[in-house]
């Protein structure tokens, strides 16, 4: 029988920012967690996640793009698209 996908036993209420992106943390059982972020497109621009499990954390950043990525484009635009109106 194929494994079946674990319940989060933690979800937090959402973090609403500024701009009105959500940010939703999960826990589960097995110790993973997971991020869901509102406001797509999104390029991982930075991961830290190994080292000293005693002195570090991990570090995920997640950004609309660099500078020249459709990413950032997209992203550019859709907030002057609200900006508007």
């Amino acid at each position: 029988m194929a494994d079946q996908p674990l319940q989060a036993h933690f979800v937090a209420d959402p973090i609403v920012l500024p701009d009105g992106r959500r940010i939703r943390v999960s826990a589960y059982p097995d110790g993973s967690i997971r991020l869901r972020v509102g406001g797509l497109p999104y390029v991982l621009t930075e991961a830290y996640l190994s080292g000293d499990p005693d002195k570090d954390e991990a570090i995920v950043k997640l950004s609309p793009g660099k500078q020249g990525s459709a990413a950032a484009y997209n992203y550019t635009e859709e907030l002057a698209k609200r900006n508007r109106g």
